[in-house]
């Protein structure tokens, strides 16, 4: 057994290096011990310390077993590293029943592959049962050793407390796995690929995002699902660039085809030691299908838009001819009277020019019947003048407002003799009822604008308070059923303010708002347009370039106050104000 000191020493160097080393020579010298006589032990402390003091410092633990005596030695630090202060009673089997019954069979099975020879050197891990209760994980690492037939006789080995390293181990998986469940069930599709385009990892939402198989999905290059590949290049060329980004918008397409928008924001990760690319895909694409839905909606709003302003437009024209029309119609019936007394009176004079010839041919004429004859071709020549004249009056009267009204054209005028034909014009239709209109201007006050659109206005005011405000005018015996008064004066040296004030109805409160507003009547199915006041503001505001407010008390009146530039703008501009309600 002289040399069992260095064949221990062996065992240490396969068990762990130089610290192995020390283990053998100390167990070594232990087992010479045994069969030599005493004598002083120069180095052995110094070595023990030595040895004690690395265990103690690395939680190892040391054996040298004997197969053929049946013995095994353990280092003191094998019984502290299960709980003990003192060292127990060690018998061979003492490590055997401490071994986790979990791990007993697979263990047990290692070591005798073993020391049959099956393997080279052992290393396994397994649990052993702490004084205190619980249990100890053992990393452990040994090798046998045979004699001439190749029989194991001796094994040795170190065991180290990997306890905590378990733990932190179990720890960190279980970290790991509430990780990926968290991955797993985020909304927000997670992958980790790198610049060429390999994938390292993706998530469930990943899968389901781009419409594809997780395996399939790993075997296909990055680029290969963009909608276009160049937009991968863009965004690395961006990642370069600026570094991290987030939310850039972008397509990919699924294998049917369809395409999928997300918000795709960018990072660096290393995994497994290897730079990557860590991206988070956010899926938009519901809210890209309602962006697109709403840009067509628009779109489609617009263009009803443009069609419904098309055909008020067609309305208002319809409008504003009907009125041309209904002056047309009232002149005309205007113009009958003179023009039928004028043509009795020629007719009269025709029938005693023929009545005379025949008298004075055949000689017949008296003097009393000529002179008779003069007198009444004098009241003929009279009647037919004065109703010619009243005829030319009404048609001039009525050429000036229509010309006005249907040509848009732009002259000076004096506002007051305008006014007053404007009024002689409507005639035919104040005639209807027992309605005063009064008008206060002067004479002098003139204007640079369109009077065919002032007449428009004042026109579609008159008709308005005889239709709202009196009630279509009716008459209440030989009394005027009210009063409309129309006032213009100047406002300052460049602007001139129309009131029309009448004293009917009213306007209610809750529809003062609403007055200058298209299509709004309280007349609907009575007749009304509800365009007439419409176009009054949008001529005032529009091609007059002025403004136009309205006051109303119920029961006792209405006021219309109509702010005018006496030269009108250059350009017509459009409506840039809504009418002032007070």
């Amino acid at each position: 057994m002289a040399a069992e000191p260095e064949m221990v020493a062996l065992a240490g160097v396969a068990a762990g290096g130089m610290l192995g080393v020390l283990l053998g020579l100390v167990a070594g010298r232990r087992a010479a011990r045994r069969h030599t006589a005493p004598g002083p032990a120069i180095h052995e402390p110094e070595i023990g310390e030595r040895l004690e003091m690395a265990l103690e410092a690395t939680g190892a633990a040391v054996w040298d077993a004997d197969l053929v005596a049946g013995t095994c030695w353990w280092s003191d630090t094998f019984p502290r590293i299960l709980g003990y202060r003192i060292r127990p009673p060690m018998p061979p089997d003492f490590w055997e029943k401490r071994l986790h019954a979990d791990d007993r069979e697979r263990v047990l099975a290692h070591i005798a592959s073993h020391l049959a020879g099956e393997t080279t050197s052992y290393a396994y891990s397994y649990r052993l049962r702490h004084e205190g209760g619980g249990w100890v994980w053992i990393a452990a690492k040994g090798r046998a050793f045979r004699d001439e037939t190749g029989r194991a006789v001796r094994y040795a080995g170190i065991m180290t407390d990997i306890t905590e390293a378990r733990r932190q181990e179990e720890r960190l998986r279980a970290s790991e796995e509430r990780l990926l469940k968290i991955m797993e069930a985020a909304p927000i599709a997670v992958n980790v690929t790198t610049r060429d385009g390999r994938w390292l990892f993706c998530n469930a939402q990943s899968v389901r995002l781009m419409g594809r198989g997780r395996s399939e999905l790993m075997r296909t290059p990055v680029a290969d699902l963009y909608a276009d590949p160049v937009d991968r290049d863009a965004l690395i060329a961006r990642f370069d660039r600026e570094g991290p980004f987030r939310n850039a918008e972008i397509r990919f397409r699924r294998p049917d085809g369809s395409v999928v928008w997300v918000l795709s924001s960018w990072n660096s990760i290393e995994l497994d030691g290897e730079a990557a690319l860590l991206t988070w895909l956010y899926d938009i694409t519901d809210r890209k299908a309602a962006e697109s839905a709403m840009v067509q909606a628009r779109e489609e709003a617009e263009q009803a838009l443009a069609d419904l302003r098309e055909a008020q437009e067609s309305l208002i024209q319809a409008e504003t001819m009907a009125s041309l029309g209904q002056l047309v119609a009232g002149v005309a019936h205007e113009i009958n009277t003179p023009i039928g007394i004028g043509l009795t009176a020629a007719s009269h004079i025709g029938e005693q020019a023929q009545i005379l010839r025949d008298r004075f041919t055949g000689n017949t004429l008296r003097r009393s019947e000529f002179l008779e004859f003069l007198d009444g071709l004098s009241e003929s020549s009279r009647l037919l003048m004065a109703n010619i004249d009243r005829a030319a009056s009404l048609v001039q009267s009525f050429k000036q407002v229509a010309v006005d009204q249907s040509s848009g054209d732009r002259r000076v005028f004096e506002l007051g003799s305008y006014i007053r034909e404007l009024l002689f014009s409507l005639r035919p239709r104040l005639k209807r009822t027992n309605l005063k209109v009064a008008v206060e201007c002067d004479d002098e006050l003139t204007m640079d604008s369109f009077p065919g659109a002032l007449g428009q206005v004042l026109t579609n005011l008159v008709i308005n308070a005889v239709v709202h405000a009196y009630g279509d005018g009716d008459r209440t015996g030989d009394r005027p059923a009210g009063t409309i008064r129309i006032t213009a004066q100047p406002d300052g040296t460049e602007r001139v303010r129309l009131d029309f004030i009448d004293d009917g109805a009213g306007i209610a409160p809750e529809h003062l708002s609403k007055v200058f507003d298209p299509f709004f009547t309280t007349k609907r199915g009575q007749g009304g347009s509800g365009l007439g006041l419409h176009i009054v503001f949008n001529t005032v505001t529009g091609p007059l370039g002025g403004t136009v407010s309205v006051q109303s008390w119920p029961g006792q009146g209405t006021r219309f106050t109509i702010l005018l530039p006496r030269e009108a703008p250059a350009i017509q501009p459009m409506p840039a104000e809504e009418p002032a309600l007070t």
